[in-house]
């Protein structure tokens, strides 16, 4: 009978403990997790975001052409201000954004570090149009795919800027030949 008694106590504490581990706190439950697909677009969006600023940083400080100086600077801005609504984003759903861009263009960032000149100012801005034409292609599948509103929300609001920087860089390569 005693040992009886040890096994339903026994029972009673693990049912206790389980359902104690399993009582998640709910805070979340207003803010539903993000799907694998989304996280995706905030990981690429993020990579774009980072190498943008960094990329803006090496052409205004490199560059010899006052106009890919300017768009550099822009770059640097605008992609700062979009980065940090992003990360914001990120956060409402737990979901790390990367501090540096992606390996790739951390490589051709040391390209273009060894680059001066109309060398580097052409690299630059042919990656740029390479890159905005990826992006525009990113934010319209978020903006009419994404599970989840804020970033399709995100996405519609910088689409009209992503386009308007692709505009001006090839306007700018125009002017390099």
């Amino acid at each position: 009978m005693r040992r009886k008694h040890i096994l339903l106590t026994a029972c009673l504490l693990l049912s206790t403990f389980a359902f104690t581990a399993c009582d998640d706190d709910d805070d979340d439950v207003n803010q539903p997790g993000v799907s694998e697909r989304d996280q995706a677009f905030i990981m690429q969006a993020s990579y774009g975001n980072r190498a943008e600023i960094e990329f803006g940083k090496l052409a205004d400080s490199l560059s010899t052409t006052d106009s890919v100086k300017v768009f550099g600077q822009m770059m640097s801005e605008d992609h700062s201000t979009a980065q940090e609504e992003l990360e914001s984003l990120a956060d409402d759903w737990d979901v790390h954004t990367p501090d540096t861009p992606d390996s790739v263009h951390l490589a051709i960032k040391q390209q273009l570090m060894l680059m001066t000149g109309h060398m580097f100012d052409t690299a630059y801005i042919n990656g740029q149009i390479r890159d905005h034409q990826a992006t525009i292609a990113l934010f319209e599948y978020a903006a009419d795919s994404s599970d989840a509103q804020g970033l399709k929300d995100y996405a519609n609001k910088y689409l009209p800027a992503i386009r308007t920087h692709y505009d001006h860089a090839v306007r700018i390569a125009a002017t390099l030949e």
